[in-house]
């Protein structure tokens, strides 16, 4: 249903903004990539421990014994297997030894050359039928030798055993480089092997990944408030690609895409373009739907910590994007989504000036629901959920009757016809004889959808110091807005006799309300 919009002051938006935070994403300790890594970890120790007797003595920590368990490992593997066995080894001796890949790949062709005396180093090759083997044609050190690109080399000498290990010696003596490398690698390796004793081996390793690992899980999107939204989306049934976009769109691309140019896609590198003093947007809605829309414009920025030039330069940077946005898109609206920690601490200031940008709407990840679904409807973009709720709010849910309860808030007759009729051919809704409903699996979110929807447009304003109990607490109001629980029940059914059946049920609303609650839409 639509909802309301309201005015609030910045004082306001600011304490509403403290009340619907996320701290935090997760734990890396949660994510697919840490277990992955963790289990590469015990892996490489314990092949480690095979060489070193299970790392009793320094002595044992011998980069000859090291390379043998390596490539007697690794020549029961594919190319691509043995080369990230190999891999893993490097970065775990990283770990022990304090270096890096980053200064490794400078300082490597430096120790191979006045060290070691090389002067050439093999490059992988394919034959036609991919399998991989060295040359040296082009002879030379490269002036950069990442760990990857070694790896791969010594994994590619799979026929030359001799050579193979050679190779692999060199790297590790390159890190093991002095008795402190080594001693550092021993502690580690007999901390592991005696606290396996306990069964607590992998306790004592996670910190070693999570260190390992922290900075590319941000990078990549481990917890990435871009596909929350993106899942959010697509529960209102929105068409990725289509309703919104899987990629930043810089400005030139939004430019190209509202004068209806075909290059409405960034084109490979497009991001690079983002040097200029200007952000792209992570968020263009709706995309490339058909019709006519006001387009919602979203800027994400998540921090759960203090980034505070980062920002400082996102907020200078978004004053000047919506300059240029308003040359060629004038009604654009503008969103900002922010969230995290860092806002409520050290960039509350940079918070403030986002909000206090003339036109400026936020939503947060819990608000998103209701606050970006309320900026969507009054741009005059109907999604297929609004329709989906639409059939619950008449008797008889004939596609006229639901039509005419859309049309009541205001949609055009254009757009309405264009989501009924793409949501019957996503098979979205359900033609049931002359009646529409939507389709089964849906049924249960539409209706908390639309209790959410009942508390947001019918709650009432309540002082933080009164007793809550009972009440259901929605966001995007003000910071202490809600319904009691009885009455939403009452102005529920009111509103959409079609669910008065099932919002009679205790067992029904009871659910509804713990999935709103464990989804932290409401409080």
């Amino acid at each position: 249903m639509k909802l309301p919009k309201v005015t609030l002051d910045i004082e306001s938006r600011l304490r509403e903004f403290d009340v619907w935070i996320t701290p935090a994403l997760g734990e890396i300790r949660d994510t697919e990539r840490f277990r992955e890594e963790l289990d590469a970890a015990v892996e490489t120790f314990e092949r480690m421990g095979e060489a070193t007797g299970k790392f009793t003595s320094p002595d044992n920590c011998d980069p000859d014994a090291i390379a043998d368990a390596f490539l007697k490992y690794a020549e029961e593997l594919d190319f691509d297997d043995a080369s990230s066995s190999l891999a893993e080894l490097a970065s775990i001796l990283f770990l022990a030894t304090g270096k890096s890949d980053n200064n490794a790949k400078c300082q490597l062709p430096l120790y191979l050359r006045d060290q070691v005396k090389l002067t050439t180093i093999p490059t992988v090759v394919k034959s036609r039928n991919m399998k991989p083997s060295v040359t040296t044609k082009d002879g030379g050190i490269p002036r950069v030798l990442t760990t990857d690109r070694y790896m791969e080399v010594v994994a590619a000498m799979k026929g030359a055993p001799h050579h193979q290990k050679i190779f692999l010696n060199h790297f590790i003596k390159f890190l093991l480089s002095d008795d402190r490398y080594v001693a550092q690698l021993w502690s580690i390796g007999h901390s592991y092997f005696a606290l396996k004793s306990f069964g607590k081996e992998r306790d004592f390793l996670s910190p070693l990944v999570v260190f390992k690992i922290r900075g590319s899980v941000a990078a990549s999107g481990g917890h990435n408030p871009e596909a929350l939204l993106r899942d959010r989306l697509k529960e209102w049934g929105l068409q990725p690609g289509i309703d919104f976009n899987l990629a930043d769109v810089p400005l030139s691309v939004l430019e190209q895409l509202i004068a209806g140019k075909a290059a409405a896609t960034p084109a490979k590198g497009e991001g690079v373009k983002k040097k200029a003093k200007t952000r792209a947007y992570d968020f263009v809605l709706p995309y490339k739907t058909a019709g006519a829309h006001r387009r919602v414009l979203v800027q994400s920025q998540f921090y759960a910590g203090d980034a505070g030039s980062v920002s400082h330069k996102n907020v200078d940077q978004t004053t000047s994007s919506r300059v240029k946005v308003r040359a060629f898109l004038p009604d654009a609206v503008f969103a900002e989504y922010v969230d995290g920690a860092g806002y409520f601490s050290s960039l509350n200031g940079d918070l403030e000036r986002l909000l206090e940008m003339e036109g400026s709407e936020f939503f947060q990840i819990r608000s998103a629901p209701v606050r970006l679904r309320r900026e969507l409807q009054h741009a005059g973009f109907l999604t297929p959920l609004e329709v989906q709720q639409a059939t619950y709010r008449v008797t008889v849910p004939r596609r006229e009757k639901v039509a005419g309860v859309l049309k009541a808030e205001g949609y055009s007759e254009e757009e309405i016809g264009r989501t009924l009729q793409g949501s019957l051919s996503r098979g979205l809704l359900a033609e049931e004889g002359p009646t529409l409903a939507p389709r089964r699996e849906d049924r249960d979110m539409v209706r908390r959808y639309l209790l959410l929807d009942v508390a947001a447009a019918k709650g009432e304003d309540h002082d933080p110091t009164s007793d809550q109990s009972g009440l259901v607490m929605v966001p995007g109001y003000g910071p202490f807005h809600g319904i009691k629980g009885l009455d939403l029940i009452k102005v529920a059914k009111a509103l959409a006799p079609g669910l008065a059946s099932q919002l009679d049920q205790s067992e029904v609303m009871l659910a509804d309300l713990d999935w709103l609650k464990a989804q932290k839409m409401t409080l």
